[in-house]
């Protein structure tokens, strides 16, 4: 989906900067995609992949805004609360969370924070320790959700990677789909298959995976089938004047 970055690179919004029209695109795509799988009204998808870096906050903010700019409105969670990072994707600081809300401190309608884009709100999370997975199995994220999904039309968690946690699949009973990010060349066979084991285990409902950090310049007509030669196809096509 997005090209590989280096390391410490900024997560990109690219319906906001417009700096890859390409990538744009496929998220697009993605939205149409899961548009025709599942439309239900209120909808909350999981997005979660197996180990960290593999970009599933950046799909999961650039999906948000796919949906925000439609006329949708969208809630993103930030769910990992161990390393919270959603807020950075909106260059955001903030000042409580979802773990406060979770442990009783804080009314959710006093943390979401509201309009971060047209559309879209954000419910971040501040870092937390201790008994996560106690929180998660508790009732209090259901009720929020229950609340949550008479003013949204979307929500999107953004959960914790499966292998250090697995909030993901104790969340998928409350949630319609899961978004599965997969970064290119990054895991093994091992991990994705035990990633996968998990995810039937819990008898999530899976929309699909995305390919993530895709290092276009290793393609070849030869070996990859059509891939390069569409990529181009579209920047000419895109391009032209």
């Amino acid at each position: 989906m997005t090209e590989k970055k280096g390391q410490g690179s900024n997560r990109k919004l690219f319906f906001k900067s417009g700096l890859d029209d390409q990538i744009a695109e496929n998220f697009r795509l993605l939205r149409t995609n899961l548009h025709f799988i599942d439309n239900k009204p209120n909808r909350v998808v999981i997005v979660t992949s197996t180990i960290p870096k593999e970009g599933k906050s950046s799909v999961a903010s650039n999906y948000a805004m796919s949906e925000a700019i439609t006329g949708k409105k969208v809630l993103i969670i930030d769910c990992d609360i161990r390393r919270p990072r959603a807020h950075t994707s909106f260059g955001i600081k903030i000042e409580a969370g979802l773990s406060d809300v979770l442990i009783g401190k804080k009314d959710v309608e006093d943390v979401i924070l509201k309009n971060i884009e047209e559309n879209l709100d954000l419910l971040p999370s501040k870092h937390l320790d201790n008994n996560v997975t106690e929180i998660f199995l508790s009732k209090g994220m259901s009720k929020i959700l229950d609340k949550l999904k008479i003013i949204y039309d979307i929500i999107i968690l953004d959960t914790p990677p499966l292998t250090v946690a697995t909030d993901a699949v104790l969340l998928a009973e409350l949630a319609d789909g899961i978004i599965f990010v997969v970064a290119y060349d990054m895991i093994t066979k091992k991990e994705l298959e035990h990633s996968n084991t998990l995810i039937k285990r819990s008898k999530a409902n899976l929309y699909g995976v995305v390919m993530n950090k895709i290092d276009k310049s290793g393609y070849s007509y030869g070996n990859y089938g059509m891939y390069d030669y569409t990529y181009r196809y579209y920047n000419d096509y895109i391009n032209e004047k």
